[in-house]
């Protein structure tokens, strides 16, 4: 990786037009309706009443693509990861509207040949009408194949502490077989996620679920048990990525009433996000 190459790389300015369809398909491939009689679920995928929002869905609105891919960067982009992943909400995601989302990398971190580089990334979601920030995202990228760069290093970011004690509440999600080739009509064409054989040149034994759907997924549980059934009242969420979860695989999450959460894969008892943090307003 050539560190100034990839520090002036010009990321695409993406602007997107959305509607409640959109919303219902990120609430259906993050899990909701998989109880289609219950009414809790039916108003995040009810396109004739609204629908309601999921907050997580700022995390696919205005997102410039796999632009690592382009041989510009100097990026290993097939043995990249996502790291981490955040969102601090503004003001409320609209049902329909046009948005623009302006992503801007913020520092890398030299972790060392061995294990790669940090890249820290952030995305602010504006109304194209208004200009008005709706949301900033924020992702963390493991660049696996370019540590030991001739360049400089910053400094790794904290993360929230994790929590003591047994959790307040725990939310199950059942994924699919197919929740991969669902997640993926919300804008992540990924082959990870799809070929078997892309899945195995990357040392997995077939294609893994999205790191922004196992994401979705703990929002789907935040707003379940800790939201007061007020999607609104969530303001921001953040977490690590600990492993992978295999479309078919059910996931945990383990909540605390202060707003720390993790998550696990309840067949193979793995932690699959850590360090995560919902905040309320």
């Amino acid at each position: 990786m050539n560190y100034d190459a990839l520090m002036g790389f010009e990321i695409p300015e993406a602007r997107q037009t959305f509607g409640p369809l959109d919303a219902v398909r990120y609430a259906l491939s993050i899990g909701f309706g998989r109880d289609p009689l219950d009414p809790w679920q039916l108003q995040f995928v009810d396109d004739h009443k609204g629908p309601r929002i999921v907050p997580s869905f700022c995390s696919v609105l205005g997102h410039p693509g796999f632009w690592l891919a382009d041989p510009r960067t100097t990026v290993d982009a097939g043995r990249l990861v996502h790291a981490e992943q955040g969102f601090s909400l503004k003001r409320p995601i609209p049902s329909a509207g046009t948005v623009v989302g302006i992503t801007r990398i913020v520092d890398i971190v030299d972790k060392g040949a061995a294990k790669g580089a940090l890249l820290y990334l952030e995305k602010d979601l504006h109304d194209a009408d208004s200009g008005d920030v709706i949301a900033t995202e924020t992702r963390t990228l493991m660049l696996r194949g370019d540590g030991g760069y001739d360049g400089p290093s910053g400094t790794p970011r904290p993360a929230p502490e994790e929590p003591g004690g047994d959790p307040d509440c725990t939310v199950a999600v059942e994924t699919r077989p197919e929740q991969a080739l669902l997640y993926r009509l919300n804008g992540d064409p990924n082959p990870l996620h799809l070929d078997p054989a892309v899945a195995q040149q990357a040392g997995f034994d077939r294609p893994i679920l999205h790191g922004l759907c196992t994401f979705g997924i703990a929002c789907h549980a935040v707003l379940r048990a800790l939201a007061d059934d007020d999607p609104q009242s969530l303001r921001g969420m953040s977490a690590r990525f600990s492993a992978p979860v295999f479309p078919g695989e059910t996931v945990e999450v383990e909540m605390w009433r202060n707003g720390a959460f993790r998550a696990r894969v309840v067949e193979r008892d793995d932690f699959v996000l850590h360090n995560g943090l919902a905040t309320f307003g």
